[in-house]
């Protein structure tokens, strides 16, 4: 029996900035962990439960939000007398966050997704931009921190090569020619062109910012979904200029916060319900059963695995894990594994793919 007891990357939240200004810099400094602390658990709920479902939690006291966790770092720290600057890595207690959302029953997801490339197309005073150096749409993408984000975000770079294969003009008209020939010669899997227009509303004093999302997944059958977003922010920062930047932001984050959405929507699991099947694998070398043990103890949907018997050639193994034998299969892919049934219900079978091997390598 190899038990799963591991604190997995998804529930660690990295890169909080706090910033906090006192009379003397301890205080500062205890009310920038508190503070810090509370932004990492509002940005793990954020990563792994539904938008929908974020309204159903309750609010956490600051002893709570210390209880769920199992430990932080803190670095790039500074401070004078009065203020303390640092960004916190925050870890938490697995089981505690598990607790909280199965008493809510609140479903969530456990599993990274496959990253996305993302093509910003910026619609301002009748002028399209996509690789254009005053593209702020583009740069706030390109450096947007998705470290904390369940599907990790590529932003192309203006290349040459990329400027042959697409323009603006037609990625907001999602001409397929030219969206399939970039994707071929970019190898891309999934594909979404985020076309963004400003707009102002004088009477409220706001900047808005509406969002056209295509994806274009080569994966799915169905392979254009199409979502319409709008956001909106004060028309003017502090210094009273244009607040363009902080609306950008605002964009990126709601159309990361949809495309996690649907990668969540395919691997949420409810906890507390286990599941077990059994499953063959061919073994080519006796090394094949240590990587396939390797590969499945990062699977956070696993929670135990029972090697039943182990020949030259050949393993039987019996898995549990959270979720559907589908959920499953899909993030085993994400580690290098296949797992697949025979017709009309035979033995499940598991095996290693290339992206295993590369971990072999490494």
């Amino acid at each position: 029996m190899v038990d799963i007891d591991r604190e997995a990357n998804i529930y660690t939240i990295y890169n909080i900035i706090v910033d906090e200004t006192s009379r003397n810099v301890t205080t500062a400094r205890d009310r920038a962990l508190q503070k810090g602390q509370r932004q990492a658990l509002e940005r793990l709920f954020r990563r792994i439960i539904l938008i929908s479902d974020r309204e159903k939690l309750p609010s956490f006291s600051d002893t709570e939000v210390t209880e769920i966790i199992s430990g932080f770092e803190i670095n790039n720290e500074r401070r004078s007398t009065v203020r303390y600057i640092a960004s916190l890595v925050v870890h938490f207690n697995r089981d505690k966050v598990n607790d909280i959302l199965g008493l809510y029953e609140i479903p969530f997801a456990e599993t990274l997704g496959t990253s996305v490339s993302v093509l910003p197309v910026l619609e301002e005073a009748g002028a399209l931009r996509l690789w254009e150096k005053d593209n702020k749409w583009r740069e706030t993408w390109q450096n947007y921190d998705v470290i904390n984000n369940l599907v990790p975000i590529e932003t192309p770079t203006p290349s040459l090569k990329n400027r042959m294969y697409i323009s603006a003009l037609q990625a907001k008209n999602y001409d397929q020619r030219s969206i399939q020939s970039y994707i071929r010669e970019n190898t891309l899997n999934d594909l979404i062109i985020a076309t963004a227009t400003v707009k102002k509303d004088v009477e409220n004093s706001q900047l808005l910012l509406d969002i056209n999302l295509k994806r274009n997944d080569q994966s799915l059958e169905e392979n254009n979904i199409v979502k319409q977003l709008t956001v909106s922010v004060p028309a003017y920062d502090e210094n009273g200029a244009p607040n363009l930047d902080a609306l950008y932001l605002a964009g990126v984050d709601a159309a990361t916060d949809w495309v996690d959405d649907l990668w969540k929507s395919k691997v949420l699991v409810n906890y507390g319900f286990a599941s077990k099947i059994s499953a063959i694998g061919h073994l080519n070398e006796i090394s094949d059963w240590l990587l396939i043990q390797k590969q499945l103890e990062k699977v956070n949907l696993v929670r135990n695995i029972n090697l039943k018997s182990i020949t030259i050639d050949n393993i039987d193994l019996e898995i549990e894990f959270a979720g559907a034998p589908e959920q499953l299969a899909l993030s085993l892919a994400q580690q290098g594994l296949t797992l697949e049934q025979g017709e009309n219900g035979q033995a499940w079978t598991i095996a290693l793919t290339g992206l295993a091997s590369v971990e072999r390598r490494d």
